[in-house]
């Protein structure tokens, strides 16, 4: 019997398949387009191609306040200063697809930080602001390209977590592209041009904040949070080069943006913040951009390094615009994805079979599950004990297992299973003897009711042997092994990474079932036949700061746990008192907002160590106050809010949750009148009173001295 198979792709398959492979060599910018760091080329990939990237971004310079535009001292209002350090990080996540020859979509959602000491607070966040968009393109020839794009600019909402709706802006784009490796003689340059009107409102977001204050956010916070109060026409002029087979592309970026005062926002030549004005000084703030990608190794991922520098807004400064930053660092990776697989090439080939008859064989269909249980084990090992030459099965995810045909014999399998002792099944394949015709005998009977076997009528066919033909059914059961963790680890200073013997240790697992336990002479513990799932321990040793740290308990496994102690603070910021547990130190959070700030942190430590080594304290009121800027209804909300951040710090760190109550009193219980910002400073406060204790033990009294001898 011969059989053949003759499939070879043709020429323009190949062709195709070579323009697929080059466009997985494409990139996306910050937003999600295919293109550079910020201008768009008017291409994508090809159809079924998705891209996904993320890239960081960082730079640290001092350059919002000078000699010229002097900042406001936040310390004292009445002064200013010329000097300032800015730090500013921050991430970006895109993925984007080409849909059709034509249409890419994509989204971008970015993260960032900017802290400045010249600020109040120093730290401004930005969480969340999202772009969705959409690419339409399309080539005129071998070399120029044109299309558009459209991007909806959702803005993230200052101190809060969530989009603000006011904020929302749009981009839109109109692209054009010159790529000189379609010419006749390849040249390994191309040129990208952007021409963008952005309808910005992300000064809408801080208009609160600027109502509640009585005047507009400072140049600080307008630079930290992305502030434009006017729209603006951006230009963008991109030039990438080839080299290293396409491997390795440096390019060139000018980038400029043109204010354009849409909102007729009226700008004081007076404002606060000392800045000009759109109407007297014109400025564009623009930018250069140098870098490269670069593609290592596997087809489709990329590196990018680029390096913004900034050319006009970096020193001048008007209110409608947020400043330009004098540099910026990126560095990101991105990975490329073909959805579509390429067709093989079979080569033709001539098979001559040789014709057999055989018997048919039989099938072990079996069916491994936990022991006492109907439930099937799925990824279960199913090896062939006495017959090592025949490859091992897996289960399906029900449970089941196949074989193919086998032939008579005994067959022992051996089962295997994560979480699970080894087992083993074994069954045999018995064939029935054949007749002179090939039929199987009579070898079922029927007795009668004398005990006699008459014979079957003719019309009905014998009963079949147990094992004469068919598929063969095998059970196979497991017994399950325990499921529990172990917690391991070791106790150090978090100074020195000196181990610290004789911790005194509590865990409490998910179950919520408590257990104690020490360290040994070199800080090592361990805890076993742990309940999984997340496990809360806290240790507590002579000198230190108590400390709670969570674990995930995975079964069957060593989970570790390595503690760093703090040693106690000599001069303590946290003393217990009779009614009240008092705090040097005010808790910091975030504006209008129960947001803790990281400076905080070293202080809630010292009162969570209070409350764990004073275990007679069975319940504090956390209170929560604020001065009298705000609205009555907000500020008791605020307060209760910051009050239930501390209660919810504090038991992830270890005191348990029933010994607290978050109580919110917001302006209502001032310690001095709200008359200076100095004295609204105290009003805006944390108490712990304590509302419910043991009495102290007294220390046992001397006994009375026997009187002298007479």
């Amino acid at each position: 019997m011969a059989s053949g198979i003759a499939a070879h792709p043709p020429d323009d398959a190949d062709a195709e398949w070579a323009e697929r492979d080059r466009k997985m060599d494409e990139a996306a910018t910050l937003t999600g387009g295919v293109g550079l760091v910020h201008v768009q080329h008017a291409q994508g990939g090809a159809v079924g191609q998705f891209r996904v990237g993320f890239t960081t971004e960082y730079f640290s310079a001092g350059f919002l306040c000078s000699q010229t535009f002097p900042c406001r001292d936040p310390r004292n209002t009445a002064g200013t200063i010329t000097a300032d350090s800015s730090d500013h990080i921050g991430g970006r996540l895109t993925l984007s697809m080409q849909v059709t020859k034509w249409l890419e979509p994509y989204l971008a959602t970015s993260a960032f930080a900017n802290s400045n000491a010249a600020n109040r607070p120093a730290l401004l966040q930005v969480l969340g602001d999202s772009t969705l968009g959409a690419k339409v393109h399309g080539g005129l020839g071998k070399i120029f390209n044109v299309g558009g794009a459209l991007e909806l600019w959702l803005v993230n909402g200052t101190g809060s977590v969530g989009l603000d709706g006011g904020g929302t802006g749009a981009k839109f784009r109109g692209l054009a592209t010159a790529d000189l490796r379609g010419a006749a003689k390849p040249i390994p340059l191309r040129f990208s041009t952007n021409l963008t009107y952005v309808l910005d409102n992300s000064g809408k977001v801080v208009e609160d904040v600027e109502r509640t204050r009585g005047t507009s956010i400072t140049r600080i916070e307008r630079f930290g949070l992305g502030i434009n109060r006017v729209d603006h026409f951006d230009i963008g002029i991109g030039v990438e080069a080839f080299a290293a087979q396409e491997k390795v592309r440096p390019f060139v970026e000018y980038n400029v943006a043109i204010p354009v005062n849409r909102q007729n926002y009226l700008c004081r030549p007076s404002n606060p913040s000392g800045d000009k004005c759109l109407a007297n000084e014109q400025v564009a703030p623009s930018s250069i951009t140098l870098g490269g990608r670069f593609f290592p190794w596997k087809r489709g991922f990329n590196l990018l390094l680029a390096l913004d520098i900034g050319v006009s807004g970096v020193s001048t400064f008007i209110e409608e615009v947020k400043p330009e930053a004098p540099w910026m660092l990126y560095l990101g990776a991105g990975w490329a994805f073909d959805t579509q697989d390429r067709p093989p090439v079979i080569k033709e080939r001539i098979v001559e079979k040789p014709v057999a008859v055989k018997m048919p064989g039989r099938k072990i269909r079996g069916f491994v599950h936990e022991e006492n249980k109907t439930e099937g084990i799925a990824g279960a090992v199913v090896t062939w004990d006495n017959r090592p030459e025949l490859t091992s099965l897996v289960t399906f995810p029900d449970g089941h297992f196949t074989t193919h045909e086998l032939e008579e014999g005994s067959y022992v399998f051996g089962i295997k299973a994560d979480g699970y002792k080894p087992g083993q099944c074994t069954t045999s394949i018995v064939r029935p003897a054949q007749t002179a015709n090939g039929a199987p005998p009579r070898t079922g009977t029927m007795a009668g009711p004398n005990g006699a076997n008459p014979a079957l009528p003719p019309s009905q066919p014998p009963p079949a042997a147990p094992n004469a033909g068919g598929d063969l059914q095998l059970d196979c059961a497991l017994v399950a092994l325990p499921r529990v963790g172990n917690v391991v680890g070791h106790v150090r200073d978090a100074d020195t990474q000196a181990a610290i013997p004789n911790v005194n240790l509590k865990i409490v697992d998910s179950a919520r079932k408590e257990n104690a336990g020490a360290a040994d002479q070199n800080g090592t513990f361990r805890f076993s036949d742990v309940a999984p799932g997340e496990l809360q321990i806290t240790a507590d040793a002579d000198g230190y700061l108590a400390l709670t740290e969570k674990v995930d308990v995975k079964v069957r496994q060593d989970n570790t746990a390595d503690l760093l102690m703090k040693k106690r603070p000599k001069n303590a910021n946290v003393t217990v008192g009779k009614g009240e547990i008092f705090i040097k130190q005010q808790i910091q959070f975030a504006v209008d907002s129960a947001t803790i700030l990281p400076e905080s942190n070293g202080l809630l430590n010292e009162i969570a160590d209070a409350l764990v080594k004073n275990p007679r304290i069975k319940r504090v009121e956390v209170q929560g106050h604020t001065d009298n800027t705000g609205t009555p209804d907000h500020n008791k909300q605020l307060s209760n809010d910051r009050a239930q951040a501390v209660v919810s710090w504090l038991s992830s760190h270890g005191v348990g949750a029933d010994r607290m109550t978050a109580v919110g009193y917001g302006q209502t219980k001032p310690l001095v009148p709200n008359v200076t910002a100095g004295n609204r400073a105290k009003n805006r406060r944390v108490q712990f009173i304590i509302a419910d204790q043991d009495p102290a033990q007294e220390a046992p009294k001397a006994a009375p001295k026997p009187a002298p001898k007479k």
